[in-house]
């Protein structure tokens, strides 16, 4: 039997309407019809035709279209109708008798000029009122799907975000768990799923790059593209609505996004050649859409509960997914078809990872275990017992290791295979989400708290925190002024210690040569004397009973004898101490010097950092409330 294909409206950013060929047409018929409005001409339509059924009070199929709030909601079936695709939208497909049920139930089709209304309505954004504002159009213009050589390591510059917002969607006074940390493949690039948007940091300086708003609400999923081009976040608002969103990661926009769910998604992913969305939540679902033209490829209803992970296999043909039970599944993407189950979780599955050769899959749980899947049979290649009372992420690098987080407060990097494991420096509330940067130098990991770690993935050290709850601008700019000022402050004592210290090794330096000089002007008395005494042996020689010449040379041997004492006084110990001296005083000065000049390039990157930031406000038309120190 052939199946029926449901389309779906994506979002395409910066589009109210979506363009064909005819589109200088289409323009016109817009402007035509631009107060056409829900109020005005729609409702009269409605009230003649349709609320003896569509009413609060009678809500056949679940539908009211008695409000234009009521009408955007749709019903059982899903949303009725679709701003800027009018031939998309079930309600003119059920008017004009596309498809079942037709309406109005048992009579002929609607009158045509009043469907061609309905349609003018949608297709011009629909109005609420003559002065309401479009809605934007969800009907896909873009063709996602890529070849097989774009589906890799793209050629040129890894993909990293362009001009992008500075300013957050939304601030707190705490930071708050995370439940989606995602790293680009290819590029130093992280992503943070905060409340309203997603932070966006450089892996390799921790610089801030800016954030992509997501109004929608609370991000569950964030996945790039394999090639790293695009970003996916699923997420929305618990027991309300739902959807995934993809951004142009180089552009910062929205390129394309499902049709709403009627709760929040929580596992999501895009396939390596870009033709396929899967989403899965509470509903126990698992959801494939294709992204050419929107349509429901896949209804799968196969999970127990909740679906809590999924990720396409790196070259497309697999998606694997988990659920809240501990079941985990295997599926052919194109077909939908199930390949495995894969049993032997006893907990509920919190992440799902492939390796890069598309051969293993690893699923995590909160039984404990990680285990790593055969993808060619569906058997168990190895189990192993990561972290006590429940592992609650597991990603893959691309040669092989691993890392993951649990509840027993540990971070681990394992070894291709997970033979063994490397512990990094941790403590905090538990680390709920993990993931190695593009080149797996670094790991990049948050916790309950709302804390972001960057770990030097070799040594286990920590290299830095980002925040997952970024400062305005203007904050930026005020914080940057009081870290100027206390720099400055730390800046001066540090001059000084080393101004003092540099004083203390000249003064030692003065004694050195003092000692020196001494020990010179010494030794050169100490010849005299001994040339002197010569001398006045010569003479008493000549004249020995001469009582005066015996007295001065008495005396001369008594001023040797010091000057020798002195000699030896001044080279055995004086100058030697003196030396030490001062090389403890240089030593003390040079260490005093490096902090004292690292306090100094420490002041010019803070000035250097308000300045950019400064300028990023002024862009704005917002003058800064701190002027640069």
């Amino acid at each position: 039997m052939q199946k029926q294909k449901r389309l779906i409206p994506l979002l395409v950013a910066g589009a109210v309407l979506a363009f064909s060929v005819d589109a200088a047409e289409k323009k016109d018929g817009k402007a035509a019809t631009a107060k056409l409005n829900f109020e005005d001409h729609i409702l009269p339509i409605f009230r003649d035709n349709c609320l003896k059924c569509h009413n609060p009070d009678k809500l056949k199929g679940d539908m009211d279209l008695t409000t234009f709030a009521t009408t955007l909601k749709g019903g059982g079936s899903g949303q009725g109708v679709t701003a800027g695709d009018a031939d998309g939208s079930m309600l003119v497909k059920v008017l004009t008798h596309a498809v079942e049920p037709f309406m109005p139930p048992n009579s002929p089709k609607l009158e045509a000029k009043l469907v061609d209304t309905i349609r003018k309505w949608i297709d011009g954004g629909m109005l609420e009122t003559a002065s309401g504002k479009p809605i934007a159009s969800k009907k896909p213009t873009v063709d996602l799907s890529i070849g097989g050589a774009s589906i890799g390591k793209p050629e040129g510059p890894p993909p990293m975000p362009g001009k992008l917002a500075l300013n957050p969607a939304i601030t707190t006074k705490r930071a708050t768990a995370l439940s989606a940390v995602a790293a680009s493949p290819w590029a130093p690039l992280v992503a943070l799923g905060a409340p309203r948007q997603i932070v966006l940091y450089n892996t390799d300086d921790l610089e801030f790059l800016g954030v992509l708003p997501y109004p929608e609400g609370f991000p569950s999923e964030l996945k790039f593209s394999r090639n790293g081009k695009l970003l996916l976040v699923g997420g929305g608002r618990g027991a309300k609505t739902g959807e995934v969103i993809v951004w142009d990661v180089v552009k910062g926009e929205r390129v394309i996004a499902t049709e709403d769910q009627f709760d929040s998604v929580l596992a999501a992913d895009i396939s390596a050649d870009q033709k396929w969305i899967a989403l899965g939540g509470p509903n126990r679902l698992v959801k494939i859409y294709d992204t050419k033209d929107g349509s429901l490829e896949h209804k799968i209803k196969k999970h127990t509960d909740w679906v809590t992970a999924m990720e396409f296999s790196p070259d497309g043909k697999f998606l694997c997914t988990g659920d809240r039970a501990g079941g985990v599944m295997l599926w052919e993407t194109i077909s939908g078809q199930e390949l495995f189950a894969l049993n032997g979780h006893r907990g509920a599955i919190n992440s799902i990872s492939w390796r890069g050769d598309s051969g293993v899959v690893m699923s995590a749980s909160e039984d404990g275990t990680v285990k790593l899947w055969s993808s060619r049979d569906g058997q168990s290649i190895k189990s192993i017992s990561a972290h006590n009372n429940g592992v609650l992420c597991a990603r893959f690098t691309h040669d092989g290791r691993m890392v993951t987080s649990g509840r027993n407060n540990t971070v681990l990097v394992w070894k291709a295979g997970g033979d063994s494991s490397k512990t990094l420096t941790y403590s905090g509330e538990l680390p709920n989400r993990v993931a190695f940067s593009h080149d797996g130098k670094r790991v990049i990991g948050s916790d309950y708290a709302g804390r972001v770690i960057v770990w030097d993935a070799e040594a286990g050290t920590q290299l830095g925190e980002l925040e997952s709850n970024p400062p305005t601008l203007n904050d930026r700019v005020e914080r940057f002024g009081k870290r100027i000022a206390e720099l400055q402050a730390d800046a001066d004592k540090l001059a000084a210690e080393h101004a003092k210290l540099d004083s203390e090794a000249k003064v030692a330096q003065s004694g050195l040569d003092k000692a020196r000089a001494d020990l010179d002007q010494t030794q050169k008395d100490s010849t005299a004397r001994e040339q002197e005494i010569k001398k006045l042996e010569a003479e008493l020689k000549q004249n020995a009973a001469d009582e005066a010449i015996k007295g001065r040379i008495n005396a001369a041997r008594d001023a040797l004898k010091k000057a020798q004492a002195e000699v030896k006084r001044l080279s055995g110990g004086e100058i030697s101490n003196r030396t030490k001296q001062l090389e403890a005083a240089n030593k003390r000065a040079a260490d005093a010097k490096l902090p004292a000049e690292q306090s100094l390039a420490k002041i010019a990157a803070a000035k250097s950092s308000q300045a950019k930031w400064k300028a990023a406000l002024q862009s704005q038309g917002v003058p800064a409330k701190v002027a640069s120190k």
